[in-house]
């Protein structure tokens, strides 16, 4: 038996041809093992986008035995695939997927370039429909697979038209797995080509303008399954028993967290050093392993789905190093940091240890938003409901440091002020997990202060990257329609929520936040009613068109670009919200006068409410919102 591992090009792209033996099962991944592949892909594209990566992505073991026929000359080698044919299945419908999406986007070559991994040359003893595939599925999968590898979806679609609705569309529970993942990934890498990485949640963020982008995505993606993803290829010998070894890898034992390699690695370690292991355990690592129902669960809102654990360590070490961390080579990833350059970092276990765990109590603080550091509990609370952990080892740092309290609090709102203005401004959060980064490193390096947050920015004027300042930061909370490009109501209603503090004087009842409040429109959305006529008395139709004139139009253009903006909402109770609904603006009076907010004091001295009575409250917030969200020239140093 021979064990090497094998970057996925050098697997694919031996001359041999691999042949799934009639015994095992079908192609069997869905959507619940699609998901985390193609994250993982993604991840590595990523990382290839911005330089190459640092480490490999390992993808599991491929088990493979001789193929019965020997060498023939003149015939291409075959290769029976006794483990790893689900893996080795998902390249292939990667790649024709890929393919697939190639030319649609400018990337022509596509074909070309996956082609030889898909088939191999047809050698003169070759014979038989299945003589030039790469891969030989089972034979219940076989013909389905290779009609995806030859025809790609126009030929799939039409040789097997039950599979899909007249739209084109997958009939999931007619479609046998291989067609499913198929489409799963040209649906997946079509939207890549299109936004990058976004989560789902970010639907406001712009597409990338850059016309180049989407082939230079769609490259990363080549690239990253074939360079920087690897499989252990364990090839048998004659007389090895295939059945043990494949018994033996696939047992059902729970799976290793990669936390627990690290644990293994640091008390191994320990131990070699003479330091004492079980002093080590009790004093340093049992409350990971006393609270496991906390540092086992995923993390909620965090990105890949992994256990707390998991994320804890990769923050921590980002806190430590101001490095990205992988969170797909986490252990690697550790034993990196522990030895760089190939030295020690820490003269002793003990120290190593007490430097990670100094930062669980930060942690568990910002996954609950509560503790004792109530300012570390309300950073938390923002970062929770923004779903923004990349932003954890740069509050880690801050945490532990010895800055003053007050400090520590200026800079926790101004890490929250960046995210807030960063969305209303319209800006992209994809860079945030490098910006973070490079803020905690510089925190490393000159020291937790106001005055390094504000270096860190004083130069930064990329779209990627800065911190708006305060007039752009007012001319979008004027004009930006907010209700719709910060897609997420319950953010827009936290973001009102403290305009309304903001709003309060001494006079004002500090009433907590109730549960049930929403955001109103006061000039309803639907505007057009007898209720809300045009300064002139003209009632608009429904379909802003019939019965208006040149001299109309513009009102009606205005009113429609400024419903949406921050000047005509407000928070009024679910209830209050259901009556007011499109009421007239003096009856809406009414109940905004109910709601006891500060925030609508300035609409309840209104005699009615348009355009202008819009743009006017939009300014009195907007100077609110700059000091409620501040950026690091506001702040004093």
């Amino acid at each position: 038996m021979d064990a090497k591992d094998h970057a996925v090009i050098s697997v694919l792209g031996d001359q041999r041809r691999f042949v799934v033996p009639i015994f095992q099962r079908q192609y069997a991944w869905r959507e619940s093992r699609l998901i985390p592949f193609w994250e993982d892909v993604v991840a590595k594209a990523e990382e290839a986008l911005g330089g190459k990566p640092r480490f490999s992505h390992y993808m599991g073991a491929l088990i493979l035995a001789p193929g019965g026929d020997g060498f023939t000359i003149g015939m291409t080698p075959r290769v029976l695939v006794i483990d790893g044919q689900q893996r080795l299945t998902t390249f292939q419908l990667f790649l024709a997927a890929l393919r697939e999406v190639g030319p649609r986007f400018g990337f022509d070559d596509a074909g070309s370039l996956v082609h030889s991994y898909l088939h191999v040359p047809k050698m003169t003893g070759d014979v038989g429909p299945d003589a030039t595939f790469r891969l030989i599925p089972t034979p219940e999968d076989r013909a389905v697979f290779h009609a995806i590898v030859e025809k790609g979806f126009a030929g799939i679609k039409k040789s097997y038209p039950k599979f899909f609705y007249q739209n084109g569309r997958i009939i999931k529970g007619m479609a046998p797995n291989a067609v499913r993942a198929f489409c799963f990934f040209i649906d997946q890498i079509e939207r890549y080509a299109k936004v990058g990485a976004i989560d789902e949640k970010d639907a406001e963020v712009p597409i990338d303008a850059d016309p180049e982008a989407p082939v230079a995505r769609l490259r990363a993606l080549l690239q990253a399954l074939l360079h920087h993803l690897k499989l252990v290829v364990i090839t048998l010998a004659e007389d090895d028993d295939a059945q043990v070894i494949f018994e033996t890898l696939n047992s059902k034992a729970e799976p290793l967290l990669a936390m627990d390699l690290v644990r293994n690695n640091i008390f191994h370690r320990a131990a070699a050093r003479g330091e004492s292991v079980e002093a080590l355990f009790q004093e340093k690592w049992r409350p990971f392993d006393q609270d496991s129902d906390f540092w086992k669960a995923d993390s909620p809102r965090a990105k890949p789905k992994r256990p707390r654990i998991d994320h804890f360590l990769s923050h921590a070490l980002t806190a430590q190093t101001g490095q990205e961390t992988s969170l797909r080579e986490l252990y690697a990833e550790y034993r990196a940091f522990t030895r760089p350059k190939g030295k020690p970092r820490f003269e002793t276990v003990e120290a190593e240890l007490e430097a990670l765990v100094s930062f669980t109590g930060a942690y568990r603080t910002l996954e609950d938003a509560q503790g004792a550091d109530a300012d570390v509990a309300w950073i938390g609370g923002k970062l929770n409901l923004w779903e923004v952990s990349t932003a954890y080892p740069l509050v880690f740092r801050i945490a532990v440091s010895d800055a003053s309290p007050t400090e520590k609090k200026a800079l926790y709102e101004l890490i929250y002020g960046y995210l807030v203005r960063r969305a209303v401004c319209g800006l992209t959060p994809k860079s945030l997990n490098k910006t973070f980064a490079r803020l905690t490193l510089q925190m490393i390096e000159a020291g937790v202060s106001l005055a390094t947050f504000h270096a860190a920015f004083a130069q930064q004027t990329g779209d990627a990257v800065r911190f708006p300042d305060d007039a752009e930061f007012r001319h979008a909370l004027a004009t930006r329609q907010l209700y719709h490009t910060l897609s997420r109501k319950d953010r827009l209603a936290d973001l009102l929520w403290d305009l309304e503090i903001a709003s309060r004087s001494k006079f004002n009842v500090n009433v907590a936040r109730p549960d049930s409040m929403s955001v109103e429109h006061i000039m309803p959305q639907t505007w057009t009613t007898p209720h809300w006529p045009l300064p002139g008395g003209c009632v608009v139709p429904a379909d802003r068109t019939t019965g208006i004139d040149s001299n109309t139009l513009p009102l009606i253009r205005a009113r429609d670009a400024a419903l949406h903006t921050l000047g005509n909402l407000t928070l009024i109770t679910v209830a209050g919200n259901t009556v007011a609904s499109n009421s007239a603006f003096s009856a809406k009076k009414q109940w905004l006068s109910q709601s006891l907010l500060a925030l609508n004091l300035e609409v309840l001295q209104a005699a009615d409410w348009d355009v202008d009575q819009i743009g006017k409250r939009a300014s009195a917030l907007a100077a609110r919102a700059v000091k409620a969200w501040p950026s690091p020239n506001a702040v004093a140093m």
